[in-house]
């Protein structure tokens, strides 16, 4: 089913935005203000996409006349993780805003509400105050991930698996989500089309195409369709990759490097070499499942570029130099440094495709999925930033059956209309009429792997940070596996009293 609707997508894609181009040639998410990407004029239609595609829900027809739908999530001019899929005006000519419009102007229509968004970059305290005072002021929110836990074991947020008229096996759901994170029948946070955000704030591998191919090495995309996209080839490539750029016999912010590096790419590896943070025992209950052979060979891969200073440049080195004290933040300079042209590879979301085009970069670059651990590996797996959002229901709402109704509409229209809004803005970004660009952006987003410790916040990316970094892996192991089972364990205990 995915397959037949990426299809779909991929000819809209090709037929319209693309053509349309030829003519003209930590934070992972940040508002760099208006994209690139335009349509003539700032209007949008209002009316249903045309062809509508089996997957259509069928929903009662009900008609809720002036009531409102209130939305509460953080603010979309954020200078971080803003959240830019939820609220729109009026047209301005932007094509997300556009489709965000169009898709809250045809729910509206439908069901005779008003959508209303509340902005609060604080949303977990928010929802905390409204449920625990049974305050009704807001249907849904969209607070950060790694604040779900203290919601949800708080008894402040409301079961998904309780509300009727929703259908996780829909593509405008995200099925692996309900997978990875369901504990005893219970699901207290959802990820669907409705905000695009996860999506936008789960890395993948940015590379410049044109370094690449002066380098003389493989075209990445190729390695992909062909099955040798893994963490050996994409460390061999970045080895391939250095150059004192100004002779001044020292590697510093003015040279060429085979990757841009940070601490936290550990854990990122990790789970795309197929390594599950948390697992299930026999009996459902949550485990460590992240301590094994697999772990400690990707942790000491990834330490021979990481620490090797004429291949690899860290944001943790950028942070004192005049480039970014200049441009007021290291994560900023060093995406600065690849627009530049200065590195082939950088850890990210496509939220830097709106940066990389504010600084004038004229090298082609893409879009991969972070690599497999080898080509035995049948899967790519993604891990999410836990700073992206995902939808949590106030335990405090006290009209379910027209919530579900109404969510249930909003994730499908959203598929119809954000979604590939979305992916034609990310290709006018790059002004290059690449197909390959939407082809790896949906195996990524249908590839996010989700773990309870993340979304629970029981810390176990820290044991991997520290491991790797300190190099003294087994110790570090041996320490972290009791605290984080303890965590673990008094989370399920806590799981199975909660409603």
């Amino acid at each position: 089913m995915k397959k037949q609707i990426f299809a779909l997508l991929l000819a809209f894609l090709l037929i319209v935005p693309i053509v349309a181009c030829a003519s003209d040639d930590t934070p992972s998410t940040v508002n760099t203000g208006d994209s690139a990407a335009t349509t003539d004029s700032p209007t949008a239609t209002t009316e249903p996409p045309k062809t509508e595609p089996a997957y259509k829900p069928e929903l009662p027809e009900v008609r809720y006349d002036g009531e409102q739908l209130v939305i509460l999530h953080r603010d979309p001019n954020a200078q971080y993780y803003p959240e830019i899929c939820i609220y729109a005006e009026e047209p301005t000519g932007d094509l997300i805003n556009d489709s965000v419009y169009r898709r809250n102007s045809i729910i509206e229509e439908k069901y005779g509400i008003e959508i209303v968004s509340v902005f609060n970059d604080d949303t977990h305290t928010a929802v905390s105050i409204a449920s625990q005072s049974q305050s009704d002021e807001y249907d849904v929110a969209f607070p950060k991930m790694m604040h779900v836990g203290t919601l949800a074991t708080s008894g402040l947020l409301y079961n998904f698996h309780d509300l009727d008229y929703v259908d996780f096996e829909k593509p405008y759901w995200d099925s692996n989500f309900d997978e990875d994170i369901t504990l005893y029948g219970k699901l207290y946070a959802m990820v669907s089309d409705i905000s695009l955000q996860t999506m936008l704030d789960v890395r993948g591998i940015l590379f410049n195409r044109d370094l690449a191919r002066e380098y003389g090495l493989d075209d990445p995309y190729e390695l992909v369709y062909n099955n040798e996209w893994t963490l050996d080839k994409m460390i061999e490539m970045a080895f391939a990759v250095s150059d004192d750029l100004n002779g001044d016999q020292k590697y510093d912010d003015m040279d060429q490097y085979g990757i841009l590096t940070e601490e936290s790419n550990y854990r990122f590896f990790v789970v795309s070499s197929g390594v599950e943070l948390t697992s299930r025992d026999s009996d459902g209950n949550p485990v460590v499942g992240f301590m094994n052979e697999k772990t400690i060979s990707v942790i000491e891969k990834w330490r021979a570029i990481y620490n090797d200073d004429t291949h690899a440049i860290a944001y943790e080195d950028l942070g004192n130099t005049a480039g970014a004290s200049a441009i007021g933040s290291k994560w900023f300079y060093g995406r600065q440094l690849f627009a530049n042209g200065q590195i082939l590879f950088v850890q990210n979301g496509c939220g830097a495709f709106q940066e990389f085009a504010d600084y004038g970069m004229t090298d082609e670059y893409g879009i991969l999925p972070q690599p497999k651990y080898d080509a035995d590996q049948k899967e790519y797996y993604h891990m999410p930033d836990n700073n992206a959002s995902v939808m949590v229901i106030p335990s405090s709402n006290d009209d379910y059956e027209r919530l579900g109704i109404l969510l249930e509409d909003m994730a499908y229209y959203s598929n119809q209309t954000v979604l590939p809004a979305y992916y034609e803005n990310v290709i006018k970004i790059r002004r290059s009429p690449v197909p390959e660009v939407a082809e790896m952006l949906e195996i990524i987003k249908n590839s996010i792997a989700y773990n309870i410790g993340l979304v629970y916040n029981i810390d176990v990316t820290s044991v991997i940070d520290l491991a790797s970094t300190s190099g003294n892996i087994s110790s570090t192991f041996r320490v972290g596996q009791t605290r984080i089972n303890r965590l673990l364990k008094n989370l399920a205990e806590t799981f199975q009293d909660l409603p």
